[in-house]
Formats: structure tokens, sequence, C-alpha cells
């Protein structure tokens, strides 16, 4: 495979840019209450979270054999719709649940930036190389933005992406369609870093990009094989390479 120098950079979100830690999602429940102007049935944050785990399952979200067939989105937002209604949880009127997305998330899921992340990002706004995120995603866009730059202060993306807003999930390739023409750049100058095997790397390989699979936050996919692509496992290889490489 000959590389050739990048006209644009899409990153995934999770363990790509960012490590997520342990998740707490009854504290984060718990966050968002404290918001309620009523609680008739005194629900906690693991009242909520049982619930919505039972509705996982149902759903198979997050199920590890099918997490990758399931190619539509399902926003967060409506989930909290659906559970505060099930336990006559109200919020003050004008209550945007959105906006409160973030105070769940920051509670039920610290975070730290991926290591050499920023000084790649910082680099390749040096050389010129434009770059955004496209994330599998139950939170929106601008809830994930505000994470993202508040953690990576190099970041400077042109867009960031999330499936909750735009319907479809990795590796669909209407996302990554969406992606490219929002990029306005042809899909081979193009070059997407993800960590999972399937969304990521298949996914915009399929769509003619070229995968970047991204190994030093690995969770998932250990088994797999790269046939076309970059393979790496820390992001000082990348900046090696793209330097490598003619403008």
């Amino acid at each position: 495979m000959e590389l050739k120098r990048p006209e644009f950079i899409m990153f995934d979100y999770g363990q790509t840019l960012i490590k997520e830690g342990a998740y707490d999602g009854a504290a984060g429940f718990d966050r968002m209450l404290k918001y309620a102007s009523a609680n008739p049935m005194g629900v906690t944050g693991a009242d909520l979270q049982k619930e919505e785990e039972k509705l996982n399952a149902e759903l198979g979200r997050f199920n590890a054999e099918s997490r990758h067939k399931r190619l539509m989105e399902i926003p967060e937002e409506s989930i909290y719709r659906w559970l505060f209604a099930k336990f006559g949880v109200e919020f003050p009127p004008g209550t945007d649940l959105r906006q409160l997305e973030p105070e769940f998330w920051e509670t039920a899921n610290p975070c730290e930036p991926c290591e050499g992340i920023g000084e790649l990002l910082l680099f390749l706004r040096q050389e010129g190389i434009p770059t955004c995120v496209v994330s599998n995603l139950s939170f929106c866009g601008n809830t994930l933005k505000k994470r993202i730059y508040s953690r990576i202060p190099e970041a400077d993306f042109a867009f960031v992406l999330s499936s909750c807003d735009y319907l479809f999930r990795k590796p669909s390739r209407h996302i990554f369609e969406a992606a490219l023409s929002k990029a306005g750049v042809p899909a081979e100058k193009v070059w997407f870093c993800g960590d999972q095997f399937i969304p990521d790397i298949e996914g915009s390989s399929a769509v003619g990009m070229t995968p970047v699979w991204y190994k030093g936050n690995l969770r998932y996919d250990s088994e797999c094989q790269m046939k076309d692509g970059i393979e790496i496992d820390s992001w000082s290889e990348l900046t090696d390479i793209i330097r490598s490489l003619d403008k």
C-alpha cells in the first residue's frame, strides 16, 4: 500500500482522543435529579440506572457480540425522557435535558486525554492538515465537543459529529459519507483514526478512506488483523509517518 500525505484526518472519540474511566450511571442520574422539581416516587439514581440497564439489555445496545450490528443511534435524551416520565420525575418549565447531558456524563464517567494526542493535533494544525471527530455516541455533538475541548486545549476541529445527531452509527457508510461531505475532501485523501476495528477501520476503509488503527488504549478487537492501512501504538508514530511523506 503506497501512502500519500493526507489532506484531512478524522478521529473517533472514545479511547482514541479521550481515555474514559470507570462508568457510574447511578451517580450521573443522582446529579440530574438535583435539578428536578418533582420526584413523587422518591426515585434514586441507582433506580434509574437499573431501569436503563434493563432497557439496554432488551434493545441489545451494548451487547458485545452485536454492538457493531446496531447501525442506528438511540439518543440518550430520549431515554432520559422515558425514564423520568415512567417515574414521574419533573423538571422546571423550559428545562432542556440536553443541557443536563454534560452534568450526567462528567459525573458518571471521568476521563483524560489519550497520551500524545495534544501534541499530534498541534502538529497537524501546524502542517495545515484539518481534522474532525466522528463518534458513535448517544450524547449530542455539542456535549461531545465541550468534553473534548475541556480536556484537549490543542483541539481545533473543523466539526464534531455524533451519531446521536445523525441517526446512523459506524460502520454504516451513511455517517462516513455525511462526514466526507462536510469535510469537502474525497475519501481517498482522508485518513480515519480509531481504536475499534469493525466500526472505525472496516467502516472507513469501505468508503475509501485510509484507516489508521490506534491500539494505544485498545479494549476490543485484539484478534483482528489489519490488511490495508496503518497500525500504530502511539500518536507519535503517526506524526513520524506523516513527516516522512512528501508534501
